[in-house]
């Protein structure tokens, strides 16, 4: 597809759907939306419509259909594979999403809450907490973010150890359909054994198959109490053992479980006031948080109790529980801030990466002996999410190094990378998605079967190609 494949009636009728509100065709107005956050890529479009209703929506999608004409669902344009960016050609149009943001139900004796796709996750959050309930879901770009992205991509965040992902968090779909027909799925049961979950089949395509445009989403009960502490460790290998003393002594209260190497925090130290919460200097970290709907629940004593059972095991060698509600932001702020405080060290070559719990040490210890041998004095900055095994691991430029020369090992370094994973088990993608930057890595690391079965799903639902096309599969 190329930008004369789009005639100037099929461009005109698309602008008629959405009316002058609805459509941006104006380079600079177009410019937020054909470029990706970390400006690695770069797309083109004549038009970007911005439709208020799922009738608009589905008038989009059939006329495109009919057209041949290439959509590009688009939510908060916050995703890091290039999944939300048209291709350069021009031959595509963006759809976006955030005129769509009407909280469309709540349901607080149900625990759900109904919402269209272009509601911002942090306006999500804020809905259900002024019902009296959570929506656990938390990303750093949670006020900018869309769920309806966050749902097509399956997003993780710092709560899946004890909430689940996003695919996790939903009952029901409203989804348009490549035909531009619309699939009522906006069902609030917790059981429903009627055949396919087909629901499943949007949530993590990327818009490859549909548009999702309002879910059904599970609340929970409100958090009234927490606990969180900094937890130095005596080695990497203590890191799952710490987390499963945590959660048996605390009845799973563990909402989270963060692992910091102490190159993060020396990162914090020098590029942030936020200093180091010790007096000595350890070499792994782990941030925790219990939480409970229980005012009563006396949550501070337990980790305490739980801790002195870790320091007896010899799975943790110092710890610092947040004494107030601000020091327990200060820890966090600690974490949250470390994606934007590694910049400081130049360019990077980034892992999202995921293994099973109980190998995410060894997939650490390995990757960092290959990339310290590979490149020397390279840096190893790891983090993560640990206690689900999602780990980020980023290999930085040696100081004073020649960048283009570091980023021309990249390929190499990341394919031995993934294969690390591979081998244990793991997935070289485990919350950002495929989009365009992983789709090799999806061929080279997922079974034929595997590859068969998805295509096969994308010829059956959108024939034409036109549902994000080039994305995925």
């Amino acid at each position: 597809m190329n930008a004369s494949t789009i005639s100037d009636c099929t461009l005109d009728r698309l602008k008629a759907i959405v009316g002058p509100p609805g459509y941006i065709d104006d380079e600079a107005g177009m410019a937020a939306y054909l470029n990706d956050e970390r400006d690695l890529f770069h797309g083109a479009s004549p038009l970007v419509l911005r439709p208020a209703s799922t009738r608009e929506v589905a008038a989009i999608v059939a006329l495109a259909n009919e057209a041949r004409v290439g959509v590009v669902p688009q939510g908060g344009n916050t995703g890091l594979v290039g999944g939300s960016v048209p291709a350069e050609s021009g031959g595509e149009v963006v759809i976006s999403l955030s005129r769509m943001n009407k909280v469309r139900d709540v349901d607080a004796i149900n625990y759900t809450l109904t919402v269209e796709a272009g509601c911002v996750l942090a306006e999500v959050q804020n809905a259900a907490r002024e019902a009296g309930r959570l929506f656990p879901l938390s990303l750093a770009a949670e006020g900018s973010c869309q769920i309806g992205g966050n749902l097509s991509t399956n997003a993780g965040g710092t709560a899946v150890l004890r909430y689940g992902s996003a695919r996790q968090l939903v009952l029901g779909l409203e989804v348009v359909l490549p035909g531009g027909e619309v699939w009522n799925g906006l069902r609030r049961l917790r059981k429903d054994n009627t055949g396919y979950d087909l629901k499943q089949l949007f949530l993590g395509a990327e818009g490859s198959l549909g548009v999702i445009t309002a879910a059904v989403l599970k609340l929970f009960p409100l958090p009234t109490d927490s606990a969180t502490a900094l937890v130095a460790m005596p080695d990497v290998e203590a890191a799952p053992r710490l987390l499963a003393t945590l959660r048996e002594a605390s009845g799973d209260t563990i909402t989270a479980f963060e692992y910091m190497h102490r190159a993060c925090l020396d990162i914090l130290v020098a590029y942030t006031d936020l200093g180091d919460p010790f007096e000595e200097a350890y070499a792994h970290y782990a941030l925790v948080e219990l939480t409970s709907s229980r005012r009563d629940s006396g949550l501070r004593p337990l980790l305490e109790r739980a801790l002195e059972t870790a320091f007896d095991d010899g799975v943790a060698v110092n710890a610092v529980i947040a004494s107030s509600g601000a020091q327990a932001e200060r820890l966090w702020c600690m974490r949250e801030t470390l994606p934007e405080a590694q910049k400081n060290l130049g360019v990077g070559i980034k892992f999202d990466v995921s293994v099973p719990v109980s190998r995410v040490p060894e997939f650490i210890v390995r990757a960092t002996r290959y990339c310290e041998d590979a490149i020397p004095g390279a840096r190893v900055v790891t983090f993560g999410h640990i206690g689900d095994g999602n780990v980020h691991f980023n290999l930085m430029q040696p100081e004073g190094a020649d960048v283009a020369a570091f980023l021309a090992r990249g390929t190499e370094i990341t394919t031995r990378v993934y294969d690390i994973a591979a081998e244990l088990d793991g997935s070289f993608s485990a919350e950002h998605g495929i989009g365009v930057l992983k789709k090799h890595e999806l061929e080279r690391y997922k079974s034929p079967l595997e590859l068969n079965l998805m295509r096969a799903l994308k010829r059956t639902l959108d024939p034409n190609n036109i549902m994000n096309p080039g994305k995925v599969v």
